[in-house]
C-alpha cells in the first residue's frame, strides 16, 4: 500500500492524504488528524460517507441523468462531490471555494482531476467569495443549479456562515429552480441543524432535512443534510432521495 503524504499549509494546518486500506486507490484527507474527505480517483462515483452519498443522490435527482449542470461548492476539501458531478454529468460547470489556502493544490498533486473536468477554484472565505460571485456582472449570479455548503473549521461551521445573511448571498447565485445542500455535523439534540434551518427558512420557502433515523430521532449524533430552495420540487424529490439510502433513513419538511 502506498504511504501517506502530508504537507503543512500556510495556516500551519497539516494536511494528510492516507491510502484507504480497504478500497484500492482511495484516499482519506485529514486536517490536523481530523478526517475531512474521502475520494476514489479510480471511481469517482464511489461516495464513502453517508451524508455525501445523500448529497450525490440529491444532485442525481435535480436534473435528467447525465445532463450538465452548474454546481458551486462552498468548502472544497478533496473535491469529492465535484469529481462525482464531473463523472456523472460530463460538461458540467463547477466552481469550488476553499478557505484553506494550498489545500486543493496539495490534493490535486496526489489525485489529479480528469482533464475533461471543468472545476474552477477560489481560495477565500465562502461569504467573501459569494459577494463577488453575486455581483451583477458575474457569470455565477442566479446560475447555480446546486450550491453545496460544507464548510468547517475543525468541528464547527464558522458562525458567519450559518446566518440569514449568508444564505441571502447563497440565494443570489442560485438559479430559480436550484437547490441548496447543507451538511450539518450535529449532536443528538440537533441544535446545529435547528440553527441552520432557522437561517435557511428566513430566505427560502422550501426547507427539508434528511439523515439516519437515529439522528433525526435524537438518539445519536451524526450528519444531517439540509435541502432548501424556492421550488416545491425539492420536497417532491424527498421520497426518492430517502429510498436511495443509506438506510435506515428519515426525513421531514420544515
Amino acid at each position: 500500500m502506498p504511504e501517506a503524504v502530508e504537507r503543512m499549509l500556510p495556516s500551519k494546518t497539516v494536511a494528510r492524504l492516507t491510502p484507504d486500506p480497504f478500497v484500492a486507490g482511495a484516499l482519506t484527507l485529514s486536517l490536523d488528524s481530523m478526517p475531512q474527505s474521502h475520494i476514489s480517483p479510480r471511481d469517482p462515483r464511489h461516495l464513502f460517507y453517508d451524508y455525501v452519498r445523500r448529497m450525490g443522490t440529491a444532485i442525481d435527482l435535480a436534473a435528467h441523468a447525465a445532463e450538465p449542470i452548474s454546481v458551486l461548492h462552498l468548502g472544497a476539501g478533496a473535491l469529492t462531490l465535484a469529481r462525482y458531478v464531473a463523472e456523472t454529468r460530463p460538461g458540467s460547470h463547477q466552481l469550488a471555494v476553499e478557505h484553506e489556502s494550498g489545500l486543493v493544490p496539495f490534493v490535486l498533486e496526489e489525485a489529479p482531476l480528469p482533464r475533461s473536468a471543468e472545476i474552477g477554484l477560489i481560495e477565500n472565505d465562502a461569504l467573501v467569495a459569494l459577494r463577488t460571485l453575486a455581483a451583477p456582472e458575474s457569470m455565477w449570479r442566479a446560475r447555480a443549479d446546486i450550491v453545496v455548503c460544507d464548510v468547517y473549521a475543525g468541528l464547527e461551521t464558522p458562525a458567519h456562515l450559518v446566518t440569514p445573511a449568508f444564505f441571502e448571498a447563497v440565494r443570489s447565485v442560485l438559479a430559480p429552480g436550484g437547490t441548496v445542500l447543507v451538511n450539518v455535523a450535529d449532536d443528538a439534540d440537533l441544535a446545529r441543524s435547528e440553527t441552520q434551518i432557522a437561517a435557511l427558512s428566513e430566505v427560502f420557502p422550501v426547507v427539508a432535512m434528511i439523515g439516519p433515523s437515529a439522528v433525526l430521532d435524537g438518539r445519536e449524533a451524526g450528519n444531517i443534510v439540509l435541502l432548501a430552495g424556492s421550488d416545491p420540487a425539492v420536497i417532491d424529490r424527498m421520497p426518492a432521495l430517502a429510498a436511495a439510502g443509506p438506510h435506515p433513513v428519515a426525513w421531514r419538511a420544515q
